[in-house]
């Protein structure tokens, strides 16, 4: 008697090892990539604070001893002219970042071996979770969505909470509730919003009929370090009236999460389970996904496409993207792959939103050693505050030694300091160069591509009268 053929479509551990390959894979081709934004500006360097001093509430004031080494007045970008601020997050992440970087040293690789684990985990979790709602594959898909692949290599907050909230969402719907109060309480205890977790909670505690105090768990996390930390962290911006809320904000937070970069077809996915959707297993997902993306559409700041500032905060919705892949993916998990079409591409929304910002990155990178050698022959260059902070630290990836003797502008540099003869380097991202370039002559020397990514070096041929 023949024994029956195993069904590879039900088991979840082909797409578990796929989605922990494809991280891998990820993080072996971009071990190198060069840190960018508030991963290079905030979190690493609370990372470093946190290896020198050892565990703290809050890591703020003085840089840490391995970046001021460096510095010098003429080139400390002025975003750490007064050192680190205290943003109020939770420390949970600096603390296990800054035991990466005190175990391994102050290297780039050390801040990728940090995050690799955070990585796997978020890959497993996704898996678990989709497989208990029906489908294993469909936790592969939120990696074919150009913002989530772009977090493995953005060593931010957030990719904490997408290593944690999945696992949490399958605690939920297996009603492990002492689970979900530990995976609740450290998702928030690394970033304030694991508190939305308390919304789907909620939705289980109704299903059932019963009142769970764990449930609540997220909502006493943050309490608690509210009290210990003497305040939470305030919005960085909210909608000026209901009615902006309502006619800009809303429209532009369903824009980002369910239309852009293809993610349209997902909602076709989700319609594609009609009446299913209303299964009491996929209640849960689905609260969160509803709460996440009204939440930041209120609190995520500059939201709006085509934002002069590059700043947009997609990964602010990185787990709402996460529930959408997973459900527009139970019945279709391909539709996801046109996501893979935008990885590279500029977003409207920012760096962010695709690889464009790493991208951006490795241009500069490439730019390092020639700007090195017009260093070394006297030139005085300038580069953007944001260009500027990475070649200053060997950490960030860009150079190694730091290049020094470099001169910075950023929105408050004077057009005055330019001299004939300077060279200028323009970053594909950071700090614009309008203002402080407006009606001076240039002549194009170098330019250095990745992707789409674009970094040029012009000489001061003549500056405005």
């Amino acid at each position: 008697m023949r024994s029956p053929s195993h069904d590879w479509r039900h088991d979840p551990r082909l797409p578990a090892g796929l989605a922990v390959l494809l991280v891998g894979l990820v993080f072996a081709l971009g071990h190198d990539a060069p840190l960018v934004e508030d991963g290079l500006f905030w979190w690493v360097p609370k990372g470093l604070l946190a290896a020198e001093r050892g565990p703290a509430l809050t890591y703020a004031g003085a840089l840490p001893d391995v970046m001021a080494q460096g510095l010098t007045t003429a080139s400390t970008p002025p975003q750490w002219a007064d050192g680190l601020p205290d943003y109020a997050h939770p420390p949970l992440y600096y603390w296990w970042l800054g035991g990466a970087l005190k175990l391994f040293g102050p290297t780039l690789l050390a801040v990728r071996l940090a995050c690799l684990p955070l990585g796997i985990a978020a890959a497993l979790g996704m898996v678990a979770l989709a497989h208990r709602l029906g489908n294993a594959w469909a936790g592969v898909i939120p990696w074919a969505l150009p913002p989530l692949l772009a977090q493995l290599l953005r060593p931010e907050l957030d990719l904490a909470l997408l290593a944690a909230i999945p696992w949490a969402l399958l605690a939920l719907v297996n009603r492990h509730w002492t689970v979900f109060a530990v995976l609740s309480a450290l998702a928030t205890a690394s970033k304030e919003p694991g508190v939305l977790l308390v919304v789907p909670a909620v939705v289980v505690c109704v299903q059932d009929r019963q009142v769970r105090v764990a449930a609540l768990t997220p909502l006493l996390t943050l309490g608690a370090w509210g009290l210990a930390h003497g305040g939470l962290a305030s919005a960085e911006r909210l909608p000026s009236s209901f009615q902006d809320w309502l006619m800009q904000d809303v429209p532009a937070a369903l824009s980002l999460v369910f239309v852009h970069q293809w993610r349209w077809l997902l909602v076709v996915g989700i319609g594609a389970l009609g009446l299913r959707l209303r299964r009491p297993v996929l209640l849960p997902v689905v609260a969160l996904l509803v709460a996440w993306v009204l939440f930041f559409s209120a609190v995520g700041f500059r939201l709006q496409p085509h934002n002069p500032d590059p700043l947009t905060h997609v990964r602010y919705f990185g787990p709402a993207l996460m529930c959408l892949a997973i459900l527009g993916g139970l019945r279709w998990p391909w539709l996801a792959l046109a996501g893979l079409l935008s990885v590279h591409a500029r977003s409207p929304f920012g760096p962010e939103a695709s690889l464009h910002g790493i991208h951006a990155a490795r241009a500069e990178a490439a730019a390092a050693p020639w700007i090195h050698e017009q260093a070394q022959q006297g030139a005085r260059v300038w580069v953007g505050a944001y260009q500027g902070a990475a070649l200053g630290q060997p950490w960030a990836g860009q150079a190694d030694p730091p290049l020094k003797g470099l001169l910075l502008y950023h929105p408050l540099a004077s057009q005055d300091d330019l001299e004939i003869g300077d060279v200028v380097i323009v970053a594909a991202e950071g700090e614009p160069t309008g203002a402080f370039l407006r009606g001076v002559g240039l002549d194009g020397l170098r330019a250095w591509t990745a992707h789409d990514a674009v970094v040029s070096a012009h000489r001061v041929v003549s500056r405005p009268e």
